[in-house]
């Protein structure tokens, strides 16, 4: 879930082909998508669902982050 209006990203492969798409939530609601928009070379599609208050995910910053590497090279070390 990308916004809280509905918007979903999801994988192009996953729905390639579908003549309907139904997205069930972690509490188990179901709702039929509406396909927006999808990219085989990226292999992203973008769904709408007729929901609102839904909590989107949140994205991480690249330039932000904790430098796995370097946390996976000091725990072998032990």
């Amino acid at each position: 879930i990308i916004s809280a209006d509905g918007y979903i990203v999801t994988n192009e492969h996953v729905i390639s082909g579908a003549t309907s798409i139904k997205v069930v939530l972690q509490d188990d609601s179901e709702y039929n998508a509406t396909l927006v928009g999808s990219d085989e070379r990226t292999d992203l599609a973008v769904l709408k669902i007729d929901a609102t208050g839904l909590t989107p995910a949140e994205f991480g910053n690249s330039d932000e982050r904790t430098d796995l590497a370097e946390i996976g090279r000091a725990s072998c070390r032990e």
